[in-house]
């Protein structure tokens, strides 16, 4: 076969299966970009030597910008053209949102997350909460935003939750990309760097109930917000800063996802109650 044969048949496959596509390439993007990570000695093995500690960020980075963000744009341009793309690169700087994606977004996801762990987790704040702590909370929180929330959240919810809907009831989408976001983890979970908690069976199921919860409260945000990618990526970071806020309050590392999955999962319970499983979804969100 032929190179233009084979692009031909990309093409043509990519067109009829966005969203498929989108998964698959994203999954093969990230998995390949990570191989060097956990295929390592400090993975699964496979790779005769141990991947230096200060490589780790940037093989961290290769993976995330090779699997849903360079998926999310190289599907888009071949299945909606140049304005597909451009809806989308807007949609990085649509600010403009209902209060209530604001509200989710800075203040709901990281004081159930909070209030999760030092309520139930078994961890107190042990720091005074001095300027300096302050000011390393802020500054984490825009640093984090590189952390993965700027290069997912195009793919996740900017072009898989879109479509997911228009084929799905709005909560089953939301709990498919939930699933499907969750698994895209899996090589991490191999590795000795990764700072999630992943001890145990019972904290693997944990991260699954986080995920999902995270993907129905954050379905709901994303279309209060018109399917903004802005808000998407505040709100994932949101999630990720809030875990850092515990350990920097308590002093002790994060080592259970229950918490976070508890405080993620009673917001997604009031999005279902509170738009009776839409979601806030409207044919016209995008």
């Amino acid at each position: 076969m032929s190179q233009l044969s084979i692009k031909n048949k990309f093409i043509s496959t990519v067109r009829a299966y966005p969203l498929a596509s989108f998964f698959i390439l994203a999954y093969l993007g990230s998995w390949i970009g990570w191989s060097p990570w956990w295929l390592s000695q400090t993975g699964v093995g496979l790779l005769p030597y141990e991947l230096p500690h200060s490589a780790v960020a940037g093989v961290n980075q290769l993976g995330l910008i090779a699997g849903p963000l360079v998926a999310v744009f190289v599907v888009t341009r071949i299945a909606s053209g140049r304005k597909g793309v451009k809806q989308l690169q807007k949609s990085f700087t649509q600010w403009r949102a209902h209060p209530l994606a604001y509200i989710l977004a800075f203040a709901a996801i990281p004081l159930a997350i909070c209030a999760a762990y030092f309520l139930f987790g078994g961890v107190g704040i042990s720091s005074d909460i001095s300027p300096a702590i302050i000011t390393t909370l802020l500054v984490t929180f825009v640093t984090y935003l590189a952390g993965g929330p700027l290069q997912e959240e195009g793919g996740w919810r900017g072009f898989a939750l879109h479509r997911l809907q228009q084929r799905y009831h709005p909560l089953v989408a939301a709990v498919i990309l939930g699933v499907v976001h969750c698994l895209w983890h899996i090589p991490l979970f191999f590795t000795s760097e990764w700072d999630t908690a992943r001890s145990g069976v019972s904290q693997l199921w944990a991260y699954l109930v986080l995920v999902v919860s995270m993907s129905v409260v954050m379905s709901w945000l994303v279309n209060k917000a018109r399917g903004s990618v802005f808000l998407a990526i505040l709100a994932h970071n949101s999630v990720n800063w809030s875990l850092f806020v515990v350990a920097t309050l308590s002093g002790v590392a994060v080592a259970n996802n229950w918490p976070a999955a508890l405080g993620l999962t009673v917001l997604a319970i009031v999005a279902i109650v509170a738009t009776r499983g839409r979601l806030a979804f409207e044919r016209s969100n995008k």
